[in-house]
């Protein structure tokens, strides 16, 4: 659209009006505004070779590049379709962390390699996972040069600083540590926590398996559970999904101690259910109306019974690490752990578990010896 105006000193001048279309970067309508045409002429010229220059080009003017933010949004609506649930809630949460602290409001061809050793340096005092977040930021400027919205990737010329050691190390309990707190927790924990901890111990399930089980994953018969989900929080909002990897879909064996305190438990929360008027939703571990027990509750539990016992303190996680390295104490071979735990592959197993206690380091020579003497 052509337009005629004055200018403040009564001379002619023209304008124009246009509209560029919907810029696919931020999904938003893209409109112009040009004066100081001298004649309509000119003016109705530089709308044809602007509408021509980006039908042709797109939207090249600086204004219209792309944020980093703008762009890690069109990634990650693509990454969604690829992954479970809780992969992309764990990868927003971890995006939206890198965009306020490190791009915000920065147009992401504006990034140089400078600029970015300079973020990789800020992430790895920061976080001792930083690579995580280096993960993320590397995938969106894939994604940026796929789309030819940058011409490079400024994270492949970057030197990774060296990844820090974890703070704190896994906490197993030893064989006696263990008997004395189940011990302790069948006399004064609620039969449903004493279960619970009794079953991760013994069984290695991670914290979501055992309180995403259904009464229809145990076999009592065959003596064996049946690991086909886990508990998750999506939103808010507790649910099961298919479990963290192919492995971890696996059938654990139980030993007869295991099977009897589940036969019990489950004879318990009937009773229970009955007394309260409780509909049964078929869960094993569950909170007093039937339903999931939430994360934060499980973890919180814990921690009040190992205080009011003057008991180490160790995390729910410590008792499957626990169990493991009881497994490698007892002789058994690395494959079978691993199958048992639900590891992608063995050495995942060795990288964690593998760790000596000073009775194991101390046998070493006297085991040797005994076969080399037989």
């Amino acid at each position: 659209m052509i337009k005629k105006y004055l200018t403040k000193d009564g001379e002619t001048r023209y304008m124009l009006q246009a509209y560029l279309g919907v810029d696919p970067f931020t999904g938003k309508q893209r409109r112009t505004t040009r004066r100081g045409f001298k004649t309509q002429k000119e003016a109705k010229k530089a709308e044809r070779e602007l509408l021509l220059s980006v039908e042709e080009n797109g939207f090249t003017d600086h204004s219209s590049k792309p944020t980093f933010k703008e762009v890690a949004d069109m990634w990650l609506e693509s990454y969604e379709t690829t992954v479970k649930p809780t992969t992309y809630q764990n990868t927003k949460n971890y995006l939206n962390a890198i965009i306020e602290h490190h791009f915000k409001d920065i147009r992401i061809e504006s990034v140089s390699v400078a600029k970015m050793q300079k973020i990789v340096i800020e992430l790895s005092k920061k976080y001792v996972t930083y690579l995580n977040y280096l993960s993320i930021i590397n995938r969106v400027f894939k994604y940026a040069v796929h789309l030819d919205i940058v011409q490079t990737n400024p994270v492949d010329r970057i030197i990774r600083p060296k990844q820090q050691k974890p703070r704190k190390e896994k906490i197993a309990l030893t064989k006696e540590e263990l008997n004395k707190f189940l011990t302790l927790a069948k006399k004064d924990a609620r039969p449903v926590l004493y279960t619970a901890w009794h079953t991760l111990a013994y069984t290695g399930l991670r914290r979501g398996e055992l309180l995403g089980l259904e009464w229809s994953d145990i076999d009592f018969k065959n003596k064996t559970i049946s690991v086909s989900k886990t508990l998750v929080t999506i939103n808010g909002k507790l649910s099961t999904q298919s479990p963290k990897t192919k492995r971890s879909a696996r059938t654990i064996s139980l030993d007869d101690s295991t099977v009897q305190i589940l036969k019990d438990w489950k004879l318990e929360q009937k009773k229970l259910f009955f007394k309260y008027g409780v509909k049964s939703k078929n869960i094993v571990i569950t909170n007093t109306k039937g339903g999931y027990f939430d994360f934060a509750h499980f973890r919180d539990e814990l921690r009040y019974f190992l205080g009011k016992h003057k008991l180490k303190q160790f995390s729910v996680h410590s008792l499957r690490h626990t169990h493991a390295s009881l497994l490698f104490e007892a002789g058994i071979e690395p494959k079978t752990i691993s199958d048992r735990l639900g590891h992608s592959n063995i050495q995942t197993t060795l990288d964690m578990y593998t760790h000596l206690n000073d009775k194991q380091r101390s046998d070493v020579a006297d085991r040797l010896l005994k076969f080399l003497e037989a």
